[in-house]
């Protein structure tokens, strides 16, 4: 009987440890395979078949689908220029080009993965087809919960952001360019609590 006991105290000690070990090493991996342009965070070979094992717990994890290598590449900014976390309650500018690409977006997440929904009226992302461009090809983004002219990409509610920049049937998905890009400068313009 004793003998059993330990055995079985043995098990659960090794599932236990097993599995938080697992999770703690899927959690702390998150830079595995990424590539940081200005604030902007991606994992290029998230949605390639032979993506690392670390990459593919977390996709699993959160549910979330990725691009595939020639499909595009999503960036994500959760802190501004100098490293301040994004809110909703601020006002944000994002301004500059972004490389060649069919298509791009841009959308407001919270932490989790959820979309801001905006006030009733405003869409809750932005694309390329329907943005304001100076003659050299840039722009320039208000990002917040104050309607401002031009283009402007409305948040609500207070807490962190997230801002996922797609860009899609683009060569800046291929890996070897990637780190080479010029993306847009994230810049905190104000907040309500100074």
């Amino acid at each position: 009987m004793r003998f059993s006991i330990l055995v079985v105290l043995a098990i659960a000690i090794a599932l236990g440890l097993g599995g938080w070990s697992a999770k703690w090493a899927v959690e702390q991996s998150a830079d595995v395979g990424t590539v940081t342009v200005g604030p902007w965070v991606a994992n290029p070979f998230a949605g390639a078949p032979d993506a690392d094992p670390y990459s593919r717990a977390r996709l699993a994890k959160i549910g979330n689908l990725t691009l595939g290598i020639g499909e595009g590449i999503l960036f994500r900014a959760e802190t501004d220029v100098r490293g301040r976390p994004l809110r909703r309650e601020c006002a944000y500018r994002i301004a500059g080009t972004t490389p060649p690409a069919r298509i791009f977006s841009l959308v407001p997440y919270t932490p989790d993965g959820r979309l801001i929904e905006p006030a009733v009226g405003r869409p809750g992302w932005l694309t390329s087809n329907n943005l304001m461009r100076e003659e050299d090809n840039s722009f320039a983004i208000a990002v917040g919960p104050t309607p401002r002219a031009g283009n402007w990409l409305a948040t609500s509610g207070q807490g962190p952001l997230v801002l996922a920049l797609g860009l899609y049937d683009t060569p800046a998905a291929a890996a070897s360019g990637v780190a080479s890009l010029v993306l847009p400068d994230v810049q905190l313009e104000g907040c309500p609590n100074g």
